[in-house]
């Protein structure tokens, strides 16, 4: 595609995961390898929003022509006025919470909460350099919940932490930089059993109920 204007990749669920779909994937076992190898992994959590993209020239879903929905009005008003400081060719991945979908969150630290940023030759950053960029442009990242080399460690981290009553799930990825097309070797997620439970019109609705946040 022309312009790094790139879909966010299909994340593989890990074999234990609750929740796979008929179109879903299960990792494979290079990728389970990969995680268990003794590399520095990032365990965070699997927010309930929606995936939304920012680029310098661009805003858009995670399907590239699903225009923008009445739940990401904050999230683009956020992009309106950052959109300038992004470089171009770059793109940020996060979740886009206005909305209180199947799970409720109170106090988020911001609307648009940051899982990713892809530089000009469509690599993901490291998770470090990740929160850098984040943190210069004042915008949250999503809970980190587990860092480190076990992977046990990261894979348990989440219900020392969480249940599936306040939360979906974790994703787990390799700290350091991620290729475009590297990632479903270096990334895999969790997710709770039923994990959507919201009315089967949800997204057809206007008057959807709200998160609540910390900020203005």
């Amino acid at each position: 595609m022309n312009n790094n204007v790139y879909k966010y990749p299909k994340t593989g669920h890990l074999p234990t995961s609750k929740s796979v779909a008929n179109d879903d994937k299960i990792v494979s076992q290079a990728t389970l390898d990969h995680l268990q190898s003794g590399i520095e992994i990032i365990c965070s959590e699997k927010m309930d929003g929606g995936n939304v993209t920012f680029m310098r020239d661009a805003f858009y879903a995670r399907s590239l022509d699903s225009g923008t929905h009445s739940w990401d009005t904050r999230a683009k008003q956020l992009h309106a006025e950052i959109a300038h400081e992004i470089p171009p060719l770059w793109r940020i991945s996060g979740e886009s919470m206005l909305a209180r979908r199947s799970v409720g969150y109170d106090n988020l630290p911001g609307v648009y909460m940051v899982f990713g940023i892809w530089d000009e030759t469509n690599t993901l950053l490291s998770w470090d350099d990740m929160n850098d960029y984040a943190e210069m442009l004042n915008l949250p990242v999503v809970p980190l919940l587990y860092r480190g080399t076990s992977f046990k460690d990261a894979i348990t981290a989440w219900e020392k932490q969480k249940d599936d009553e306040v939360s979906e799930g974790f994703v787990l990825r390799d700290a350091e930089r991620i290729a475009y097309t590297e990632f479903d070797q270096k990334v895999a997620k969790w997710v709770r059993f039923n994990h959507v439970r919201t009315r089967a019109d949800w997204r057809h609705r206007t008057d959807f109920s709200l998160n609540t946040f910390s900020i203005n």
